[in-house]
């Protein structure tokens, strides 16, 4: 899941400058906000708009309503009540109202499996570490992944890189949230030392939770974690899937098994470690997908 955050943007960083103290630590309240500065409206992934399908079957997906302009990396997820909450990267930079929301994570909710949408909106993060998230490392939550917990909080992924220089490591953090809006920061989920580990994706496979993250290169593999609790990962033996493939996408466990949808192909995985191709009439790029009442949900960006 993948918002290619450009390092070559001439940005300026202003901090809501708010903190709390958890402990007697001092935690910001906020991420910073992005003034967007002259970028190229067609070139990026500001240029993308977020579109909802479904399918009957898990191809062929059918309809192509849009339901938020400048988004990109989509993750969808449906609740046990049958809601549908849709997570993305959001770039409304041209919105007088909503452009200091500029590159924050947008949600938007539907109880009616898509017919109607909540407004957009940026999610809200607290008890980021000022440390990690501050105006001089540029760092900021990106490239969301919920799940769904047992007692029903919603359980949100993103990659946090801190700062624009080549030593600068993606890590993949948690935040915990009883509405799916309002989240509480809880810190590292995964890391490879040395490492960028950014666009993860999680599901529940029986007792354990499983993590993939793309390794970039082309060779069929993906990094693979695995948690009891869902919280935090260690490092298991990477996934495979076969062919060229990465682990860019989305996951989501159907009745026992584990199906994983990336740039129009999708795999099954009954353990969690080795793939089998399915078919190749998914959805295109890195898509959202979930199954909620024998039918299948995606959406995509593009």
């Amino acid at each position: 899941m993948t918002a290619f955050r450009s390092v070559n943007l001439l940005v300026q960083f202003c901090l809501i400058v708010s903190c709390l103290c958890i402990g007697g630590l001092a935690y910001a309240v906020c991420v910073p906000t992005l003034d967007a500065g002259n970028i190229n409206p067609n070139k990026g992934p500001w240029a993308s708009s977020i579109y909802f399908k479904t399918s009957t079957t898990g191809r062929g997906f059918k309809g192509n309503k849009k339901i938020v302009a400048r988004a990109d990396v989509p993750a969808l997820l449906a609740n046990r009540k049958g809601k549908l909450y849709a997570y993305f990267q959001w770039f409304p930079f041209d919105d007088k109202k909503y452009k200091r929301y500029f590159d924050m994570i947008g949600v938007r909710i539907s109880s009616n499996k898509g017919k109607t949408w909540t407004a957009t909106r940026a999610i809200k993060v607290c008890g980021l570490p000022s440390g990690l998230v501050n105006v001089k490392n540029t760092g900021r939550p990106m490239d969301p992944a919920a799940v769904e917990l047992s007692n029903r909080k919603i359980r949100l992924y993103y990659t946090i890189e801190p700062g624009l220089d080549e030593e600068a490591i993606a890590k993949v953090y948690s935040a915990i949230s009883t509405n799916g809006r309002s989240f509480r920061h809880e810190g590292l989920s995964f890391s490879i030392k040395g490492v960028d580990i950014r666009d993860c994706t999680v599901a529940k496979l029986g007792k354990t939770w499983h993590m993939y993250c793309p390794n970039w290169k082309s060779n069929g593999k993906g990094y693979h974690a695995i948690s009891k609790t869902g919280k935090k990962f260690k490092r298991s033996a990477d996934a495979v899937v076969g062919g060229r493939r990465n682990f860019l996408g989305n996951v989501v466990n159907v009745k026992g098994t584990l199906y994983f949808y990336s740039g129009g192909w999708v795999a099954t995985s009954k353990n969690g470690k080795r793939f089998r191709l399915k078919h190749k009439k998914g959805l295109p790029g890195d898509p959202g997908i979930t199954y909620l009442g024998n039918k299948w949900y995606g959406i995509e960006a593009h």
